[in-house]
């Protein structure tokens, strides 16, 4: 039997087709009827109208495809996997008449008009759902950081419905988190409280209360609540916490009935639990996680109130007196003197005959360095956006200062009066080029080199630069010393970075010495087997460490934590550096895949720098290819930059290094130019806006031509969008500003390797 509706020959519905059309045109959803044999709309009701903003006539000359902005092949292969799926339904985006770009869900039923299939369809807009899963999707790691280190079950819906929950609220009800999203929230309540917390939500309370929470297995427990609303992507959503209360609960009931029970459950629990009298604020009990935390003895507490806990000043201590009472940050002090944040959770009951408080308390120390360190990543990771930026934009300007007086310099003779002046100038645009360096280095997008180094090595060759012998001449009462492990391992590094480390490090330590002192750098081998200072997680394996210790006043403890900040120095500006030397530290172990470890009191401050190790041998003689050995020959190469000062000093070298020079402004004018003419080699610009990237570039040229090879210039690019062009077969990475050495050995490298290689 045809399930679905008929129609008479005269095109009307054959069950009450008034009604039908009554429904259709006044229904508050949009809806509109295809033709599924070209797809074009045959009808459409006011709703639809309205939603799309196309009046009737101009409507019915649309097809399905020209409201998508999905090509039609790709809606016909959705339609397929819906059919394959047993689904009534299609997700599209489709294109309103103002342009704007909505995500919609299509329900489509086939109906049949004369014996000709037709599909009935109507149109759910999700673009709020779809706002908020991306939403949810971004911010998921943190989140999961957050959230999966509580105790309480916490949960995100949005008008009522889940969008999302913690590992906790998994464990503590049973569902997976694919059975919970799309739930109602009272689904975890039993019947009885959820007309209670249907009116706290509408009565907006952020007030934790008290209900009796629903497992999916239908087991009960009681539970405590408490929701604050907040916003996402312009849509408001709920967070929800839910405490499992059962324990202390269990405790009051233990207290009335028997004390020997109630004192097991008491000593058992976890939490740090105290007994308090409400009217005097007395001691009357505590349990030994409280004895263990706070460091006295329970005689010694017995004689207490509750008030001398307290860190915080007399006038903020308050007792508060109603039921089921959460206080989400006290401060609190241990009898060492150690100052400490605390969550509480307390109940009133009575016990021998007084009206009591039983508190738990928790130390929340741990949670608040977790997102204090979540806060200090956003904040590194902000600050390395703006430095990649202003280092890409800087390191196109220096190319002209750095490159030019290279030209200059090979063309003048050496008695000439401008030598001097050009050289200086040439000095000046390398040390400016060093900044940027550290900016770079600070983005942590910048694409770096790296190979089997020795620490060891890197230390000494140091100690006899002039860099070095400047900063002790500038710090005379200043003495270095090393202690280095003769069989250190090796890594895998960036040996300017690395290096940079180093000289950093103990420039820092010289600061800090005042009137004389010792600055030692040692290195070791180190067996790591668990978490470091700082670190939740940390692989277990050998390092390389190296350490740099000083005698010097120290760090504050305040200030400790914000050293590795960009531009946050208390040195004297212009005198002592940038502010970014600690920060270029920091960068540079995150990506050597390593730790820092810093220790700093009164007598001095030590830096632990640990390194993945390598097996393998450094490269003791790496070889060195003169200048004539790389020469061109003839061969032309296209530059691919959208800076014109750019493109002319790639010129200008390459014709001096022998090589045929074009030059084009964008990627798209690449692509026209090698669809005419052949190129030896591309040298290609990785970030030209506003128009295709250097990927794309490079992608759509090999598309053309395969096997094309290429040389990558840039001033900042992501780490990402490098390896992505060398994996399609581009060669070596060169960063602005470069010199005719780093320029032409890298294009003299790429033209002689075969084509084989190059794919």
């Amino acid at each position: 039997m045809d399930k679905r509706t008929t129609f008479t020959d005269d095109g009307k519905l054959t069950v009450d087709s008034e009604t039908f059309r009554n429904m259709f045109k006044g229904h508050s959803a949009v809806m509109y009827i295809v033709d599924l044999s070209t797809f074009a709309i045959i009808d459409a009701n006011q709703a639809a109208l309205d939603f799309y903003g196309y009046d009737f006539g101009t409507m019915l000359t649309k097809r399905v495809p020209d409201l998508n902005i999905t090509p039609e092949l790709e809606i016909r292969a959705e339609i397929k996997r819906a059919l394959e799926e047993d689904r009534s339904y299609y997700v599209y985006k489709h294109q309103l008449a103002n342009g704007e770009i909505r995500n919609v869900e299509v329900y489509a039923n086939p109906i049949l008009i004369k014996g000709k299939e037709y599909s009935f369809s109507v149109v759910h807009d999700i673009t709020a759902r779809k706002n908020i899963e991306e939403a949810l999707q971004d911010s998921q790691e943190r989140f999961k950081a957050l959230s999966d280190a509580t105790f309480e079950a916490i949960f995100i819906s949005e008008k009522g419905i889940c969008l999302d929950q913690n590992r906790t609220a998994e464990q503590m009800f049973g569902y997976s988190r694919d059975e919970a999203i799309g739930r109602h929230g009272t689904d975890w309540i039993v019947p009885e409280d959820r007309e209670r917390v249907k009116s706290n939500i509408l009565s907006g309370s952020e007030k934790p209360y008290e209900v009796t929470a629903l497992r999916k297995d239908g087991s009960t427990f009681p539970s405590e609540i408490q929701a604050r609303v907040t916003t996402l992507k312009g849509v408001d959503v709920r967070i929800t916490a839910l405490r499992d209360i059962s324990e202390s609960k269990r405790a009051e009931e233990a207290l009335k009935e028997n004390e020997e029970k109630y004192r097991t459950l008491f000593e058992m629990e976890s939490d740090s639990l105290a007994v308090i009298e409400i009217e005097t604020g007395k001691m009357l009990e505590v349990n030994k996680s409280f004895i263990e935390l706070y460091g006295y003895s329970r005689e010694e507490v017995l004689k207490m109130k509750n008030t001398d806990f307290s860190a915080e000043p007399q006038k903020t201590r308050k007792t508060t007196q109603t039921r089921g009472t959460y206080i989400p940050v006290r401060y609190h002090r241990k009898k060492d003197g150690t100052v400490f944040p605390t969550e509480i959770s307390a109940s009133i009951f009575n016990y021998q005959g007084r009206d009591v408080h039983i508190a738990a308390i928790r130390d929340i120390t741990e949670r608040q360095r977790l997102e204090s360190q979540i806060q200090r990543s956003q904040k590194m990771e902000s600050l390395g956006l703006l430095a990649g930026g202003v280092a890409h934009d800087l390191n196109n300007i220096l190319s002209g200062i750095v490159s030019y007086p290279e030209l200059i310099l090979m063309d003048l003779p050496d008695d000439s009066s401008l030598r001097k002046p050009i050289e200086t100038m040439q000095a000046a645009g390398n040390r400016a080029a060093a900044i940027v360096e550290d900016l770079l280095t600070i983005a942590r997008g910048v694409a770096t080199s790296k190979e089997i180094l020795n620490i060891n090595a890197l230390v000494n060759d140091y100690l006899k630069s002039p860099e070095f012998h400047k900063l002790i001449q500038f710090h005379p009462a200043v003495t270095v010393h090393t202690d280095l492990d003769a069989n250190l391992l090796n890594i895998i590094g960036s040996h300017s970075h690395i290096r940079k480390v180093i000289m950093n490090l103990v420039s820092n330590a010289s600061e800090a010495i005042q009137s004389g002192g010792t600055v030692t750098l040692s290195t070791q081998n180190i067996y790591v087997d668990k978490p470091l200072k700082g670190y939740e997680d940390v692989n277990i394996d050998e390092y390389a460490v190296l350490k740099v210790t000083d005698n010097g006043i120290g760090i504050p403890s305040d200030e400790i934590e914000r050293i590795f900040e960009p531009f946050y120095t208390k040195k004297i500006m212009g005198r002592s550096g940038t502010g970014l030397g600690l920060a270029v530290v920091w960068n540079v172990v995150q990506d050597h895949e390593g730790y820092i470890d810093v220790r700093s009191d009164s007598s001095g401050t030590t830096f632990q720098l640990f390194f993945p190790i390598s097996r393998e041998d450094v490269n003791e003689n790496p070889s060195s290819i003169p200048f004539e050995s790389y020469m061109g020959h003839g061969e032309t190469i296209l530059v691919i930059d959208d800076v014109a000062s750019q493109r002319e000093i790639a010129c200008n070298f390459l014709e001096k290094l022998g090589y045929v020079a074009k030059e084009v402004s964008c990627g798209e004018e690449a692509v026209k130019y090698v669809k005419k003419r052949t190129v030896d080699l591309l040298l290609l610009d990785m970030i030209m806006e506003p128009g295709i990237s250097g990927l794309e570039t490079y992608d759509q040229i090999l598309r053309i031509n395969p096997g094309q090879k290429a040389v990558i210039v840039s001033g900042f690019s992501e780490t990402d969008a490098v390896k992505e062009a060398q994996r399609l077969g581009a060669g070596q990475f060169v960063k602005k500003p470069y010199t005719f050495e780093k320029i032409g050995l890298a294009i003299h490298r790429e033209l002689r390797k075969s084509t084989s290689n190059s794919m």
